[in-house]
This record gives C-alpha cells, sequence and structure tokens, in this order.
C-alpha cells in the first residue's frame, strides 16, 4: 500500500512556540502516535522557508515558500515514493491516531484519490492525498495554489472521499490548533475541566456539561464611531433612538482600544452602528488609530458609500498594512430602485465611488476581497434582485445578501423569508462580540441599539470584569436561560456570524 505521512508546519509558524503545548513538542506526539499505526510506513516533515525551529534538524524535511504547491507534492510524491500520504497539521495538540486509521481505511477500500473530513474540526482530521491527483490536469505544478485547496474547489473533477464522524461540532465553530490563540485558549480550557485530552468522542459531552470552555476573549469590536446619517433608509433603527447618537470622541476609542490590549488575543474591528463613519469629522485618524494596532487584524467599514470616494481609496492604497474591508451597503442598481430603500437620489455618486475605489485598491494590489457591496433580503428588493447581481456582477465586485436585522421587532420586519434555523443554537455574538455604542456605553450585545441593558462604559469600567459578566449570560443561553432584557427569545441573529 506504502502509505506514509507528512507533518506539516502551517506557513505562518516560523518558530517552536506555537508547536508546543503543556509542555511537549507537538510533533513529537503525533509522530510518536502514527509510529503506533501499521499503515503508516514512513513519517516525514514539511516546513516554510521562514520556519526556523528544531524541524530542520529532522532526517526527511520538505520545504515551500508560501504554499504546498501541485510542484512541492510532485518533490514529496517522487523522493519518498510514497503512493497515499497523510498529511497532518505540526499544531495539532489534539491529534488522534484512531481517526487517522480510520480514515486511511476509507481512503483504501473506496479507491480515493483525496480523503478529507467535512465536518471534523481541524486539529483532529487529516488529509490524504494519493499519487494519482497529480495525474489531473488541474494539478498544474506552475499553480502557485494548495493541492488541497484545488482538490476542495474542484470535487466533481477528482476522485474525493468525506469522512463523517459524530459528533458533529460544526456549529460550535472551535478547531483544535495550537498556532491559533484562541483554539489554545480553548483546548487549555477542556484540560482544566477533564484533567486531561480528551479523545473526539467525548468532546460534545464535555461542552455541553461546561459550555464556558468555548469562551475566550473577544473577536468581534463593533464600534460606532458616528450617530449621524445623510440618508433615511427605510432599513435604518437610528429614528426609533431617542435621544439620537452623537460622534464617538477619539479619547474614548484611544481608551477601549487600551482596554483591548490587556487581552492580548488578535481581534476584528467593525466601524458600524446607527450612523455613517465616514461622517465623523476625525474618521481619517480613528481609522489610523486602528489600523496602527497590532492586535487588530480586520477593520471592517461599513458604508453608505456617499463618502467613500477618492480620498478615502486613496488613504486605504496608502497603509502599508492591508486590513481594511469595506462593504457598501447599496440597495439599488439604478436611480429609481436606489431611492425607494435610500430616500435619497445618490446612486450616481455611489456607484461612481464604488468603481473608483475598486480602481485604486486593484493598482495597489488590495483588492483581495476588501471590497463588498451589500443588499438586503427584503420584501422591497426581492422585485429587482435578479437585476441587481446582473448589474453588479459585471463589475465583478461581490455581493453580500444581508438578512433583515430588525432588531427584537423594535423596526418594521420587511423579510419576505424566514431563514432562521428549526433548532435554537447557543448565540455565537454572546461568545465573541462586543458592541460598543457612541459614548461609550458597553452594550448587552448588537440589539441593545440604546443601551438599554448596558453592561457599563468603556470610559470609567473595567473591560476585562464585564467580559467575565458576558460569560455569565453566555453560558446561561447555552443553557436556554435566555435573557429578557434585551428579549433574546424574540432575536433571530442568534445563529449570524460576523468573523
Amino acid at each position: 500500500m506504502n502509505t506514509q505521512a507528512l507533518i506539516f508546519v502551517d506557513s505562518s509558524i516560523n518558530n517552536d512556540n506555537p508547536l508546543t503545548f503543556n509542555g511537549q513538542f507537538i510533533p513529537d506526539t503525533i509522530k510518536a502516535a502514527l509510529q503506533s499505526l501499521p499503515a503508516i510506513e514512513s513519517i516525514h516533515y514539511c516546513i516554510p522557508e521562514s520556519y526556523s525551529g528544531k524541524l530542520q534538524q529532522e532526517t526527511s524535511v520538505f520545504t515551500y515558500s508560501s504554499t504546498d504547491t501541485p510542484e512541492i507534492w510532485h518533490q514529496i510524491f517522487t523522493k519518498t515514493g510514497a503512493l497515499h500520504i497523510v498529511k497532518i497539521p505540526a499544531d495539532a495538540a489534539f491529534f488522534q491516531a484512531s481517526i487517522i486509521s480510520e480514515m486511511l481505511d476509507t481512503h483504501i477500500k473506496y479507491l480515493s484519490e483525496f480523503t478529507f473530513s467535512y465536518n471534523l474540526p481541524s486539529g483532529y482530521s487529516c488529509e490524504i492525498i494519493s499519487k494519482s491527483v497529480l495525474e489531473n490536469p488541474l494539478a498544474n505544478p506552475t499553480l502557485n495554489t494548495s493541492l488541497c485547496d484545488i482538490v476542495k474547489s474542484n470535487l466533481n473533477q477528482f476522485d474525493v472521499e468525506l469522512y463523517y464522524k459524530e459528533p458533529d461540532l460544526r456549529w460550535h465553530r472551535v478547531n483544535f490548533r495550537a498556532s491559533n490563540i484562541r483554539d489554545r485558549l480553548v483546548m487549555h480550557n477542556i484540560i482544566a475541566v477533564n484533567n486531561q485530552t480528551p479523545p473526539y468522542e467525548l468532546l460534545h459531552d464535555i461542552i455541553d456539561s461546561h459550555p464556558e470552555v468555548l469562551f475566550t476573549t473577544p473577536s468581534y469590536v463593533e464600534i460606532e464611531l458616528c450617530g449621524n446619517c445623510t440618508l433615511d433608509c427605510i432599513f435604518c433603527y437610528r429614528n426609533v433612538l431617542s435621544p439620537k447618537h452623537e460622534n464617538m470622541e477619539l479619547s474614548t476609542l484611544q481608551t477601549l482600544l487600551d482596554a483591548m490590549r490587556l487581552f492580548n488575543t488578535p481581534y476584528a474591528v467593525c466601524f458600524g452602528g446607527s450612523g455613517e463613519p465616514l461622517q465623523h469629522p476625525q474618521f481619517y485618524k480613528a481609522l489610523e488609530m486602528c489600523n496602527n494596532e497590532e492586535l487588530i487584524h480586520t477593520i471592517v467599514v461599513e458604508t453608505n458609500g456617499i463618502h467613500a470616494d477618492a480620498g478615502y481609496a486613496s488613504a486605504l492604497a496608502s497603509f502599508k498594512t492591508n486590513k481594511v474591508t469595506t462593504i457598501v451597503n447599496i440597495n439599488g442598481h439604478n436611480d429609481e430602485t436606489y431611492k425607494k430603500l435610500h430616500n435619497a437620489d445618490h446612486f450616481t455618486t455611489v456607484h461612481g465611488n464604488i468603481l473608483k475605489l475598486k480602481e485604486i485598491l486593484e493598482a495597489h494590489n488590495k483588492l483581495n476581497n476588501n471590497l463588498y457591496i451589500q443588499i438586503l433580503k427584503i420584501n422591497k428588493t426581492e422585485s429587482f434582485l435578479d437585476s441587481y447581481y446582473d448589474f453588479w456582477e459585471q463589475h465583478k465586485i461581490p455581493i453580500i445578501l444581508q438578512k433583515q436585522n430588525t432588531y427584537t421587532g423594535r423596526i418594521t420586519d420587511r423579510r419576505y423569508s424566514d431563514l432562521t434555523p428549526l433548532e435554537r443554537k447557543p448565540c455565537w455574538h454572546l461568545r465573541q462580540d462586543l458592541y460598543i455604542l457612541s459614548d461609550g456605553t458597553i452594550a448587552f450585545c448588537k440589539q441593545d441599539i440604546d443601551g438599554a441593558a448596558k453592561r457599563g462604559n468603556i470610559t470609567k469600567d473595567d473591560l476585562k470584569a464585564i467580559w467575565e459578566q458576558q460569560k455569565e449570560h453566555f453560558v446561561n443561553d447555552y443553557r436556554q436561560n435566555r435573557a429578557k432584557k434585551p428579549n433574546c427569545m424574540s432575536c433571530d441573529e442568534w445563529y449570524t456570524y460576523n468573523l
């Protein structure tokens, strides 16, 4: 059968710290477990050029520049003589050899070219590649793309086997990779309540008994930078606010950024809320403050596009980083459809700004999933949705079709279909999100649009203590003891997902 294993170090890993967990060097643990499987004849390593750890000294090591391209796999199969290779993440701290054995049996039994799992979290599963994959023209050796990604993007062009194993933990949105700091925190939490690394089969029961193991640090912070907007959109909640919200002081934003550093984990920021962020008189300073914050990996600017002009595009192009993603809310594809939704005549301006933004970002190599347009899936857009897609797709700008948020019934429900899952699951937002109003109020969540159920204020309260309070609400929600204020039972945003 000539099956061999490849312990693969991701390109984001350049030293041994992410490969060490609970005092153990993970690749050594994986190697020892693999040696217990009779089907595995040899074990090799694959490392990025930037990696400088001790795996460089191993006997059989392959090196790649950016990803595991078809060319790299040609080298691996040629030099090892293998017919099948099991690719295992080098940071899989909860690695379980019995799962690999089951996946390999499936791969061989069904004469598969490529076997992987959709439902197993990364860190428990593997990918199994047969040499015959490289005979497919799609596995072009000149491509600078991961071979595994090529196969997954063209499933009908290869002999692929999908491996499924209970329990299905996908709705928890959790993986078990030590190089990811939140995965690492979750794994430490699980070991703390279980006293040891659990077999995969017990994970669901452990999480159900101790849902707090999933709660780590804030990963998504929505900031209401501005409470003002020149539009009067039919779906906006700004008109139900009393009083209207004002502009956030930059000192308040700085206090928030300082407080987030105490968690020392990466996170995303969204400039959203009730107003148009680009109308803030110091918007570009606020954007620069967040762009300079090392822990912030993504900045989402949700804008109506009126002020997202050439000046905005030039500002994004001038940044050394590529953190900023712009989402333009434009619910129309001509003057008529735009005016019905936004109650204003700005279509020509916004349309021109979008195309100019695309042009400038493209010219500076910054158009990599950094620009989207967004339309609501409501009764007022249903009649022209096909035309909308036809119009915008010719410009090659990706479209987000967004469900309407009624903010627990505070604005008119204009949905023409209900996509809410039949089975209620724990709220993702209570587990990961912070929502900060323009005056620094830390709202209960995004549904608490006026801070009536506020947790505190960033300018005077301890954010870490408030986050601990949010953990209690997450655990209660997980156990179906949901908050009354805001009324979580009337909310259908629990299943939506940000970043």
